[in-house]
Order: structure tokens, then sequence, then C-alpha cells
């Protein structure tokens, strides 16, 4: 798999946990609870490289 779809995968995971962790629409095990603070604190990091990466993709596409 490329790099770019491993990526993918693991913001569509934290993104879904994220949902879950809101509206609770899936019991989460215990294993998981207990480390829930790294899981915020990864998801929060690929926010802000996916953050940068989309204005690093605007600069570039307008330039001709």
């Amino acid at each position: 798999m490329a790099r770019g779809g491993v990526f993918f995968i693991l913001y569509l995971i934290l993104g879904l946990y994220f949902i879950n962790f809101g509206f609770n629409f899936i019991k989460i095990p215990a294993f998981f609870l207990t480390i829930d603070k790294w899981i915020i604190f990864v998801g929060g990091v690929f926010l802000i490289i996916g953050g940068i990466n989309l204005l690093r993709a605007n600069r570039y596409s307008n330039v001709r």
C-alpha cells in the first residue's frame, strides 16, 4: 500500500473514533478508554498535518 493510502486509513479510523467519541454510536472497549488521551493527541497531530498539507496544496495549485 502506498504511503498516501496508509495515512488515509489512519485519518479515517481516527475520524470515525472522534465521531463516535461525541455521539457514542458504538460502545468502546475498556482497553481503548485507557489510551484515550493518546488517541486524541495523535488525532490532533494528524489534523494539524492535514491543515498544513491543505495550505501547501492551495499555494501550489494557484501558481501557473
